[in-house]
């Protein structure tokens, strides 16, 4: 951040100080009502107030341009506050490699669990696994609702639980898989609670509330909990998914509460993902006559045992996010030895009125482990018509590892066409992202909580910070505005005369390199024109020569042009146009070699100074180019790492090499010019070559 304050008249000073006094603003706090939650604990008969509907997409967190008054002199007087900006900034940059949220905001169907309002103490729920099992991790996922056009993040999440495993329903006895207790009791709760466990058994996983999720100050209600999904994870697999869940009181309502909804493996958080764009949008199918049945299949390449499928909707770019597009509801799925489907297996078949459209969350299918080769899903109607259904992915696990992935898919009426093919259906991506298991993902959006949580706390910092800085500035700048103009004026004074020597500084160098490589590009052009003018008539094969050398040497002259152009344009001092220009110039000069051009650590986004721009492109080009001309090299290594302040180029050539070491070793005028360059901006130029064994050439400099 550079500051150009005003010198012209004292009054334009206290102009000044006012519009920092006037960008003072201070924080506003919404207030939300709920409505009470009602008294009645029958579970077909849900308690009033219960929450209808989802809310929009959750807001992320944005770094923004805080480039006010009151923002501009804090951050120059308040080094914590530059911390604090530093540190929203590396949050933002983290999150852009995380899994977002993934809020659904279209219609209201199986939100989750949600307690009744019995007053017995504590409340817990838990799901029958059918079988003693060994977990890696368990996870509970919050639901983001809204409540009377307000929307709740983590509406019913509780401040404190546990959760335990055990072989007795009854939970008599039990272990301790994970506990969770709320730093804060105004905490909003928006990223699943996650936890790795390992070491013990059990066929029941029980959530226990100690702590319930309450209405915050100023609002009405009873004491709740409620739940998106419960998460029982072996592998990359959900074991509780589908399984029977009991619990100490509920409040059902059809197609929003249930029970059953805590296992049904829709969660408003949608589909597991990564942050990796999607190249695909999946398959589709389209018949051209009417018909009964349409499929779809995969060759697994081997007998496999099969315990579970699921299905992913395809939502391409173009279509309603959070509505499923084409998602098939009357299907069967069968498995075989035989690709025509002789003696298959039926593993899951549903018909109308069974599914409901899933939106952005896959539909998973546990099976008894059944074993096959070949996997079919068919599509079925009651009388003939037209058939078009789509899936993003068909994932299909034996044990806890997808077996589908890569392998071959077969359709009759495969739609073979832009994003869409049947290859999709097997690609690891659903029409968005990249899919992810279910122990990366939710231990990612984990991360992401905390970040966004971290995000916020440093942002009402920040405006703390910003209050304070400015408050304590205007009431101890008037004292000395008198003696703070005059040396404003002294320092304007010396900047002025110093840059008025740094421009001449400048414009000597530019002279100087238009003389060295554009006048002598032009001198040698003028002598071949000469040349080749009296060689036309005596020997036409030497003119030619000689123009194909001026044509060369003029794209040379052109190229040094465009390059000292560059290195004096203010509007590409940035690291992003230096790396894009490095490469260009690689590509440029190294056709006949192949090359690597590697970039490893962070390279801010801040202006750099022109000497430097200057003198590190001029180095590196110069490198180069003693590479294409003298080393007869076939290929070249390029790499430049920023880490710890420090800044190295190192270029690494297997070219034919020279002994530098060897005694009497005297350099010449170009590894003299490197030197000269590289002592200008403080940095430390090794040379290493060996005859036969190529040459290295390694720039360290601080980070400007």
């Amino acid at each position: 951040m550079r500051l150009f304050p005003s010198s012209s008249s004292l009054r334009r000073v206290c102009l000044m100080a006012s519009l920092l006094v006037l960008g003072v603003t201070a924080p506003v706090r919404a207030q939300f009502t709920l409505p009470g939650m009602g008294d009645s604990e029958t579970p077909s008969e849900p308690a009033p107030g219960l929450p209808r509907e989802v809310p929009a997409d959750l807001i992320e967190p944005q770094l923004l341009q805080r480039e006010g008054p009151a923002e501009k002199f804090a951050r120059i007087f308040n080094a914590e506050l530059r911390d604090v900006e530093e540190r929203q900034q590396q949050i933002v940059d983290q999150l852009k490699l995380l899994p977002d949220f993934r809020q659904t905001a279209l219609k209201p169907v199986e939100f989750g669990y949600h307690s009744g309002i019995s007053r017995t103490r504590p409340k817990w729920v838990q799901v029958d696994l059918g079988e003693t099992v060994s977990p890696d991790a368990v996870a509970v996922t919050p639901v983001t609702v809204a409540l009377d056009r307000r929307t709740e993040i983590g509406y019913g999440f509780p401040r404190s639980f546990r959760l335990d495993i055990s072989d007795d329903a009854e939970f008599r006895t039990y272990e301790t898989l994970a506990e969770y207790r709320a730093k804060d009791r105004n905490e909003a709760r928006e990223a699943p609670f996650f936890a790795e466990v390992s070491g013990m058994k059990g066929r029941y996983v029980r959530l226990t509330a100690f702590q319930l999720w309450q209405p915050g100050e100023g609002r009405t209600g009873a004491p709740v909990l409620a739940l998106g999904e419960l998460f029982v994870l072996k592998g990359d697999r959900n074991l509780a998914a589908g399984r029977p869940v009991r619990s100490l009181d509920t409040a059902e309502q059809a197609s929003l509460w249930s029970r059953a909804y805590l296992t049904d493996g829709r969660t408003s958080l949608g589909l597991p993902h990564r942050a990796e764009s999607s190249p695909s949008s999946g398959f589709q199918s389209q018949t051209t006559e009417k018909t009964k049945e349409s499929w779809v299949q995969i060759d697994l390449e081997e007998s496999v045992p099969v315990n579970e499928i699921r299905l992913i909707p395809a939502i391409p770019e173009d279509f309603v996010f959070g509505l499923s597009f084409n998602f098939p509801l009357t299907f069967r799925v069968e498995i075989s030895d035989n690709p025509d489907m002789l003696k298959a297996d039926k593993l899951a078949q549903f018909v109308a009125g069974q599914l409901t459209e899933p939106g952005n969350n896959p539909v998973v299918i546990s099976v008894k482990e059944t074993p096959g080769r070949y996997l079919r899903l068919t599509v079925e109607r009651r009388t003939p018509v037209p058939i078009s259904f789509a899936l993003a992915e068909l994932q299909v696990f034996s044990d806890q590892r997808n077996v589908a992935e890569g392998k071959t898919v077969m359709a009759p009426h495969s739609i073979e066409e832009g994003k869409w093919s049947s290859k999709f259906l097997v690609d690891g991506f659903d029409s968005r992202n990249r899919l992810s298991g279910y122990q990366e993902w939710l231990s990612a959006l984990k991360v992401r909580g905390e970040s966004v949580r971290e995000w916020r706390d440093l942002e009402s910092r920040h405006a703390g910070l910003v209050d304070r800085t400015v408050e304590r500035g205007v009431r101890y700048g008037g004292l000395g505005l008198g003696g703070t103009v005059a040396l404003i004026l002294l320092m304007l004074g010396r900047s002025r005369v110093r840059r008025r020597k740094d421009l001449e500084s400048l414009r000597q160098q530019i002279a100087s390199d238009f003389h060295d490589d554009i006048g002598s590009n032009l001198s040698s052009i003028a002598l071949l024109a000469e040349l080749g003018e009296s060689e036309v008539l005596d020997d036409p094969e030497a003119a030619r020569e000689e123009l194909q050398e001026i044509k060369d040497t003029a794209k040379r002259t052109i190229q040094s042009m465009r390059d000292i152009v560059w290195m004096i344009r203010p509007v590409e001092e940035t690291w992003k146009e230096m790396l894009a220009r490095l490469r260009e110039t690689a590509a440029s000069l190294l056709k006949a070699h192949v090359y690597r051009f590697d970039l490893s650590g962070r390279f801010d986004d801040d202006l750099l100074p022109l000497q430097f721009k200057r003198d590190f492109f001029l180095i590196y080009k110069e490198v180069l180019n003693n590479i294409v001309k003298h080393a007869q090299a076939t290929r070249v290594q390029i790499e430049l790492e920023a880490a710890r302040g420090r800044l190295t180029l190192r270029v690494t050539d297997d070219g034919r090499g020279f002994d530098n070491l060897e005694k009497g070793f005297k350099e010449g005028n170009g590894l003299s010019n490197l030197r000269r360059r590289a002592h200008h901006i403080g940095a430390n130029l090794k040379v290493k070559s060996k005859k036969g064994e190529g040459t290295t050439v390694q720039l360290t400099s601080p980070l400007p």
